[in-house]
């Protein structure tokens, strides 16, 4: 019981959780599969990406980002 306590606390320690909608998705490459990663939040060349755990995340961590470079 006490190792469950200890892994949800690191994991509500790791990032906010958001409840709003993500903005636009960036396309990432992990393991030879392209996935579409939601973003909640864009500021120059990083974004606030992730779910349900998010951080800012730099653009060269993505393959494309197009859609968000749009907005």
């Amino acid at each position: 019981m006490k190792k469950i306590i200890i892994i949800f606390g690191a994991y509500a320690l790791s990032g906010c959780v958001s409840s709003s909608p993500p903005i636009c998705f960036n396309k990432a490459n992990f393991t030879n599969h392209i996935y579409d990663i939601a973003v909640f939040k864009k500021e120059e060349s990083r974004y606030m990406a992730g779910y349900p755990f998010y951080t800012w995340t730099d653009k060269s961590q993505f393959i494309d980002t197009s859609e968000c470079d749009k907005l």
